[in-house]
């Protein structure tokens, strides 16, 4: 059997033990709805309300989201990395965050880095792997709008975020050593590397630089277009030496930071003013340099006015990341200067710009013709064809990378 599909047994049984360390004596589950295609290329959500009663007698009421791989056997066969990812964003879960967390508090810090969505627990079978979360909806979080660059201002609160996360492993590993190296037993691995190896990857990346290639024929300099050219033959450095970071700072990382792995609490009905991110889909994380979630957080949703001022968003991140090492207690506050950092950016942001044009692309298409991959799998066609997608809005789509094509190139970060 290639295939199973949730249903309401199937989720009572992945919550009687996810839920096992809240105590509930019973519970009835009322599922509420699901992800759409193209939502999750590897995964579906199931959004549940949980009613029920712990064990002395106090109901509660619990508004989840299920996080689910896809029950094929033959995506775990051909990709069997798929299944490694969801067992990774379980391992942050359960282990780096809540360390993370305790770490900030016993340095007396009153706002912890804690931009990601609780995690009651998880559940796995030789057919899924589910992880349970709370509904941030439920909290006013939102998806950023559709194909719509992302403001200043919410730039601003992402890239404050990420520099609390990245301070925060930097201060761990250098005042508890031994610690931080165990909890990286179970999150060093590079799974992106070993889709790559296993999907053929390579040739889809590739073949997306040539698609913004031809799609940008017309507007942008011919030597500018020859200069990008060249990330083509980049592809394996990219996901392998350039990422193991040798030498140069390295941190746990998110890896995944598109426009969709982020809910923002928006503050009014307009979605103009965001207060709050939360941070999704840590399956890719990996130990790294953390330009890579920087240059690809920009690049996926920046806009063309902004990008003219990213040395200006760069310098923004050294200083959160330096103000937060020092309340962490940390010495690397004061080792590096923003010069060094300057210098990762050209040297590691290539991650970023590789990254950004599949999910981009998608932003301008049909949910229906965007992939899914279990699906792709049991018909027996390479994962990596399944990207070779339409876009709806190629305009759209050529208006996004213009300026991100010519910023990496006049900016040397194609070399």
């Amino acid at each position: 059997m290639e295939t199973k599909t949730a249903c309401e047994s199937d989720v009572q049984k992945w919550l009687k033990v996810a839920l096992a360390e809240e105590n509930l004596a019973t519970f009835i589950v009322n599922i509420t709805g699901s992800s759409e295609k193209g939502d999750g290329y590897v995964g579906d959500v199931i959004f549940v309300v949980v009613v029920g009663t712990d064990k002395q007698g106090t109901n509660k009421e619990y508004h989840l989201v299920l996080k689910c791989s896809k029950p094929s056997a033959a995506l775990m066969k051909n990709a069997p990395a798929f299944r490694k990812a969801f067992a990774r964003e379980a391992y942050l879960y359960q282990h780096v965050f809540p360390l993370f967390e305790q770490f900030q508090i016993s340095k007396g810090i009153e706002k912890p880095f804690d931009s990601v969505p609780k995690c009651y627990g998880v559940y796995s079978d030789e057919f899924r792997y589910v992880i349970v979360l709370e509904n941030l909806k439920k909290l006013g979080y939102d998806l950023w709008p559709k194909a719509k660059p992302l403001t200043r201002e919410v730039i601003d609160i992402v890239i404050k975020d990420y520099a609390k996360f990245h301070a925060t492993s930097v201060a761990l590993e250098e005042q508890q050593l031994e610690i931080f190296q165990k909890l990286l037993n179970g999150s060093a691995e590079d799974l992106l590397k070993g889709v790559i190896e296993t999907a053929s990857f390579v040739n889809m990346f590739q073949g997306a630089v040539d698609e913004v290639y031809e799609l940008l024929t017309d507007d942008v300099e011919k030597d500018i277009l020859e200069q990008w050219l060249k990330l083509k033959d980049k592809i394996c450095f990219i996901f392998s030496e350039m990422t193991s970071a040798a030498g140069d700072l390295k941190v746990i990382n998110h890896g995944d930071s598109w426009v969709n792995n982020f809910l923002y609490k928006f503050e009014n009905e307009e979605k103009t003013s965001v207060s709050r991110v939360a941070i999704l889909d840590w399956q890719i994380s990996k130990f790294t340099s953390p330009v890579t979630d920087l240059s690809y957080f920009l690049f996926a949703g920046i806009s063309e006015e902004n990008i003219a001022d990213i040395d200006t968003i760069l310098k923004d991140y050294y200083r959160y990341f330096c103000e937060y090492l020092r309340r962490l207690d940390s010495k690397f506050a004061d080792m590096y200067t923003v010069e060094n950092f300057l210098d990762w950016w050209k040297k590691y942001s290539k991650y970023g710009l590789v990254m950004c044009i599949l999910p981009i692309k998608s932003l301008y298409s049909e949910k229906k013709d965007l992939p899914d991959m279990a699906e792709v799998a049991n018909r027996g066609i390479d994962v990596g064809e399944s990207f070779k997608f339409e876009t709806s809005d190629k305009n759209g789509f050529k208006n996004r990378l213009r300026p991100i094509v010519e910023y990496a190139v006049q900016n040397s970060l194609i070399y």
